[in-house]
């Protein structure tokens, strides 16, 4: 009895292999992809499916590559070219930010300094000086509104937004 059903285990526990059907399919970049579900294919692989014949299980069939015409490779190539210049002109804007809110504080400190300075050394000439400081503090004033909106339309870290706008908080009406 024990001989039959240790005979009966072993060959419910032996190598018991399931048939599943293997496909297999090179994508426009010539990556081979093989699988035995078709949904995990990509999409660009639909419809151009081999089977992997069951006939020599222990060596995988060649797909060959298939030829890319020029036309898509320049379109890709482009593409790629052009996010590079996008992403180079935002590095670009957002590295200038700061230097651009550090100079227009430092032109509304130096009219604020010198409306002070004016009206404390009282001279002929002194009218004059203010005028062309309070215009001077005016410009920075609406630089830092340009700024802000600028910022605005953009996404920014709220990191680099916040040291920015706290920079620009220096200057006060």
């Amino acid at each position: 009895m024990q001989r039959i059903l240790s005979i009966l285990l072993v060959m419910v526990f032996s190598g018991v292999t399931a048939q599943a059907e293997i496909y297999s399919c090179r994508d426009n970049q010539g990556q081979l992809h093989l699988t035995d579900n078709l949904q995990s294919l990509p999409a660009e692989c639909l419809g151009r499916t081999r089977t992997v014949q069951e006939k020599d299980p222990d060596n995988l069939n060649y797909v060959p590559e298939q030829k890319v015409s020029s036309g898509s490779d320049a379109d890709f190539q482009r593409t790629v070219s052009s996010a590079a210049h996008e992403q180079k002109q935002r590095k670009d804007w957002l590295e200038s930010l700061s230097p651009r809110a550090e100079q227009l504080v430092t032109q509304h400190h130096q009219a604020v300094k010198l409306i002070h300075d004016e009206k404390r050394d009282w001279r002929y000439d002194s009218r004059k000086i203010i005028k062309q400081a309070n215009e001077q503090k005016q410009q920075a004033l609406e630089g830092k509104q340009q700024l802000l909106t600028e910022m605005a339309g953009q996404k920014i870290s709220h990191k680099d937004k916040a040291r920015i706008v706290s920079k620009l908080d220096e200057m006060k009406d």
